[in-house]
This record gives C-alpha cells, sequence and structure tokens, in this order.
C-alpha cells in the first residue's frame, strides 16, 4: 500500500512540475500527457480501492476461522470436563485429580494463547456462579466436582461471549 501512495504521490508531483514549467497556454502534447497521468491516477486509484476492500475482506475471513477454531477447541475441553465431572460422581473409585490437573492446565495453556491472562483468571474463579448442590458424599469427591463445575460454566460462559462477538463482526 505505501508503494501504491508513493507512486500516486510521484505521479501528483510531476503532473504540477509539468503545469509549473510550462504555465502559458500548454501545448498539445504536454495537454495529452496531463491527461494520461490524470486517467492513469483515477485507474490506479481504482485498482487500489479493490485491493484494499479485497484485503479486508480476507482479513475479516481469516479472524472469524480463528475465532472458530477457538469455540471449537473451547468445546472440545467442555466435553473433556463433563467427562470428568461424570468419573469424580463414582466414589468407587479415586476422584481424576491427575487428569483434571492436566486438563485444567491445558485449558490455561490455551486460554492464555489463544485469548489473554484475563481469561485464565476467570476461568479459575467462581465469583459470581450460582452455587450447586450434588449428592456426592466423598469429600475429595465433591471438592473435585466443583472445582470442574467452575470452570465448565466458565468455559460455556466463554464460548457465548465469542458466539456473540462473531455475530457482531
Amino acid at each position: 500500500m505505501d508503494i501504491a501512495a508513493t507512486i500516486l504521490s510521484g505521479i501528483a508531483t510531476i503532473s504540477l512540475a509539468l503545469i509549473a514549467l510550462f504555465p502559458q497556454r500548454p501545448r498539445k502534447w504536454l495537454r495529452a500527457i496531463l491527461i494520461v497521468l490524470f486517467v492513469g491516477c483515477g485507474l490506479l486509484g481504482v485498482a487500489l480501492s479493490g485491493v484494499v476492500q479485497y484485503q479486508v475482506r480476507v482479513q475479516i475471513a481469516t479472524e472469524r476461522l480463528a475465532r472458530r477454531q477457538i469455540r471449537e477447541q473451547l468445546a472440545a475441553f467442555v466435553q473433556e470436563g463433563m467427562e470428568l465431572r461424570r468419573l469424580c460422581a463414582n466414589e468407587g473409585v479415586p476422584p481424576p485429580i491427575q487428569q483434571a490437573d492436566e486438563w485444567a492446565m491445558r485449558t490455561e495453556a490455551f486460554l492464555r494463547d489463544k485469548l489473554d491472562e484475563s481469561y485464565v483468571a476467570r476461568f479459575r474463579n467462581s465469583s459470581g456462579l450460582p452455587l450447586t448442590a450434588n449428592s456426592i458424599s466423598s469429600i475429595p469427591h465433591r471438592n473435585l466436582w466443583g472445582a470442574i463445575y467452575t470452570r465448565l460454566a466458565r468455559l460455556n460462559q466463554f464460548l457465548e461471549e465469542l458466539s456473540t462477538n462473531e455475530g457482531n463482526n
């Protein structure tokens, strides 16, 4: 785009220089040169306008694809978290603490990489979420279930926010 601006500036400078050199009734050849220069500027401007519009469309499409990929990965994290939460309800086996920690770390790394650190902080925070009850009597199972519940609620909020933002773009 800078090259085009330089070309247009150069053409305008040449045209003004020619007009300054021949202030008295320009000859026919000078008029022809000026007409060609101005028509060329107009055509170049139209072409550049089309290029800019194309670049904007490509950028918008690229951003939409990136947001879609983020939403798809968040949905995969939700599915994985729901399975972990289901496993927490089985008190006959140890709670899946290690798997839940790995899931949370992978999710946080993704949030940090694709969104920003504020999403990680929100992912960890249960403030403002409705309280929930369950029938799990084992404290370790219940605590892990609650932590996963919080993170799933936040992931679903992120999905909703990103879907809403997609509609605005």
